[in-house]
């Protein structure tokens, strides 16, 4: 399959389809554009043409590595998507396994297991695969029978004997509470989910360290999506009295549903109710106002995951490793500082 092939199938051009797979930030084309190409990358298992790659590009790089094929499997969503944060990883982790010559031929959900998958897993052998965001402890039995080789890129550290690439959420959240609390806020509500979850232990945390309230009517348990932000901020508006000044979110998905809540409930966001939360995706700029957020480095989680997914394919390294990634906080307009009046 040539990239001609693949324009001709997806009805683009050919530097259409060339500008898709090399784009840093998969922002080039309208998405419905991009998903119709990366779909006919995986069902041929395309890998482009490394040495005339090179050529053009006038570098040279360390031997190619042998051809295979991996499978990128969603832990907590059933679509790509349902979480914007991980189907932005997903797609780097296609660019990078297809510059590797690991081109993923198979992607689907731990939720998919007990229809559909078992037949797929048999018709497309993978070479190992990347687990993206956290999945129950039922799964790894499966998981491990059908690939030798596996790595976990998400938020918290599961209990497994893969390898995993984290970006730690509970850093992440400590960091955001604590510009809360450094813009004088006293009073912090929390939306996102509470079973087996960092983001809530790490804001309770950090109350706690503060001497601050942690009541339960500034608690909201929601599924962390848009449709659980938006029924968590509406939990919010009835259980708690006073309001808080502030709400950490567990997503920005929930934060940016939580804010048309806020909206609707005519509550001006940041002067009467601050919001802040984690992953930095893209819509996070582009709301308003824009969000606040702990941002995950997402290239980055995704290199590290195919390059350490290759290295155990090719037997480089055996024992599990666990690799930290940092989280940086970008300071927009959703949250008010109260000690000098200003938003921040």
């Amino acid at each position: 399959m040539t990239l001609k092939e693949i324009a001709a199938k997806a009805g683009v051009s050919v530097s259409t389809v060339s500008r898709i797979i090399n784009s840093p930030d998969d922002s080039f084309a309208r998405k419905e554009v991009r998903d119709r190409v990366w779909s006919i990358i995986r069902e041929t298992g395309y890998t482009p043409n490394q040495s005339a790659r090179e050529l053009k590009q006038g570098r040279t790089r360390a031997p190619k590595a042998p051809a295979g094929a991996v499978a990128c499997i969603l832990g907590r969503t059933k679509t790509i998507d349902d979480d914007p944060f991980f189907a932005q990883l997903a797609r780097v982790i296609e660019q990078q396994a297809m510059e590797w010559g690991y081109p993923v031929r198979l992607s689907y959900s731990v939720f998919d297991i007990k229809t559909i998958v078992p037949e797929k897993i048999e018709l497309f052998k993978a070479d190992g695969a990347i687990v993206l965001g956290r999945f129950s402890s039922d799964y790894i039995g499966f998981l491990e029978k059908h690939y030798r080789n596996l790595v976990y890129v998400g938020r918290n550290i599961i209990s497994a004997g893969c390898d995993q690439v984290i970006c730690d959420g509970y850093e992440a959240t400590q960091i955001a509470m604590k510009h809360l609390i450094s813009c004088g806020h006293r009073r912090i509500g929390y939306i996102g989910e509470i079973a087996n979850e960092v983001r809530y232990r790490a804001y309770l945390d950090t109350l706690r360290e503060h001497r601050l309230d942690c009541s339960a009517g500034l608690i909201s348990n929601c599924p962390q999506n848009g449709a659980g932000g938006y029924q968590g901020a509406e939990h919010l508006l009835r259980t708690a009295s006073p309001l808080p000044t502030a709400v950490f979110c567990a997503t920005d998905m929930v934060a940016i549903a939580a804010l048309r809540r806020f909206t609707e409930a005519k509550i001006k966001v940041p002067e009467q109710l601050s919001v802040i939360s984690m992953d930095n995706i893209e819509l996070s700029g582009y709301v308003s106002p824009m969000l606040t957020t702990v941002g995950m480095p997402i290239v980055e989680m995704g290199n590290v995951a195919v390059q350490i997914l290759i290295n155990r394919i090719q037997k480089r390294h055996r024992l599990p490793l666990k690799i930290f990634l940092p989280n940086k906080l970008a300071i927009r307009e959703s949250v008010a500082n109260l000690n000098a009046e200003i938003c921040i």
